[in-house]
């Protein structure tokens, strides 16, 4: 079992990297808290999958468990959803040495962690991501939330959990397509800040896709490390280190948003935000074309680029513009200037975003 030690200015906290270690949850969460009550949050087919598993490790050790499960999807991140929660948790009785618990992806993680946050002003917090997406990135870092009208993640917290607990045995029953939407943001740590993990994955492309469990351990450990370094140098994204982790994100949730979340997984728009940014990049100036191709190269091998197709260029824009990320109305990027590094720049045209657009690179 992998242990990684993430500091943060708010809190210091564990996370446990492993294969079938969902049962050793009960344990390792007796060490950590004074409270006997644990309000586990989840959805209806990972809970079927691994809820049982889950209540009787920590029944084991004398826990007493509540849980709620949530509608499947991002369709689920908003007010209503989150006011149910918030009277399932008051029923249950929880109180502030209780535990909220998150069992499933980041749509799971973020509303559990929102609801930990401001239920009695905050609460413990336990991640165990059962999505690539969540174990690699969401469930680290502290971000949690739920969407508006407007767009993605628009209401929020920081909040950092207790103890993360990640199975990797949980991604051998993960969908084909999920496991790949988790590989995107994988992948992006490559880009952004770790040229040796991007060549490994391209290396290891074979290992990865048939889940081998030493590939699927490291790539996980990795990220984790990734991100908890950025995290503890920025954990409230307010010094411009952390935001570096938004790489393909500004266009990617513009594109998930005018697909109506329906058409492209969270890990297939980011791809293309990832692509795009790397045309305006180069576009720019600010890398050279190997950069660029190198980063195509490897979406391409994962088979992780989905086309635009069926959706408007001016709605993708105008969601663009309402994104966290606009300042007066200047439209601020994440760019890589070469594999492994990635700088901030803060303004970027319209025009520039319009000619990515047009590009053809599938």
């Amino acid at each position: 079992m992998e242990i990684i030690k993430i500091k943060t200015p708010s809190r210091f906290h564990t996370a446990y990297i492993g294969y079938n270690i969902m049962p050793n949850i009960g344990s390792l969460l007796k060490l950590k808290v004074k409270g006997k009550k644990v309000f586990i949050i989840s959805n209806n087919k990972v809970f079927k999958y691994y809820g049982k598993t889950l209540i009787d490790s920590l029944k084991k050790q004398n826990f007493r468990c509540s849980y709620y499960c949530i509608p499947k999807g991002e369709k689920s991140k908003n007010i209503e959803i989150i006011n149910k929660i918030y009277n399932a948790v008051a029923t249950a009785r929880l109180d502030r040495w209780s535990t909220i618990i998150s069992l499933g992806g980041g749509v799971v993680g973020d509303m559990a962690g929102f609801v930990a946050a401001t239920y009695m002003r905050g609460i413990n917090l336990v991640h165990v991501p059962t999505t690539l997406i969540a174990q690699s990135d969401s469930s680290i870092g502290g971000k949690t939330g739920f969407d508006l009208k407007y767009g993605k993640n628009l209401v929020g917290a920081f909040y950092q959990p207790i103890l993360i607990l990640i199975d990797v045995n949980t991604l051998k029953s993960l969908p084909e397509i999920e496991f790949k939407n988790g590989l995107a943001e994988v992948i992006k740590y490559g880009i952004i800040m770790d040229k040796h993990f991007f060549d490994f994955l391209k290396k290891n492309r074979n290992e990865i896709l048939k889940k081998n469990k030493k590939s699927l351990i490291y790539i996980v450990k990795k990220s984790v490390q990734n991100k908890a370094k950025i995290v503890a140098a920025d954990e409230r994204e307010n010094k411009g280190i952390r935001e570096i982790l938004n790489y393909g994100h500004t266009l990617g949730h513009a594109i998930e948003a005018a697909s109506g979340y329906k058409s492209y997984k969270h890990g297939q728009a980011i791809t293309i935000g990832m692509i795009l940014a790397a045309y305006i990049a180069y576009d720019l100036g600010f890398c050279d074309k190997s950069t660029l191709s190198e980063q195509i190269q490897i979406f391409n091998s994962f088979n992780l680029i989905k086309p635009l197709r069926n959706i408007k260029k001016t709605n993708i824009l105008k969601r663009l513009l309402s994104d966290k990320k606009v300042i007066n109305d200047k439209i601020r990027f994440v760019l890589t200037k070469k594999i492994g590094y990635a700088n901030f720049i803060q303004s970027i045209k319209i025009s520039a975003i319009k000619k990515a657009l047009q590009r053809q690179f599938y």
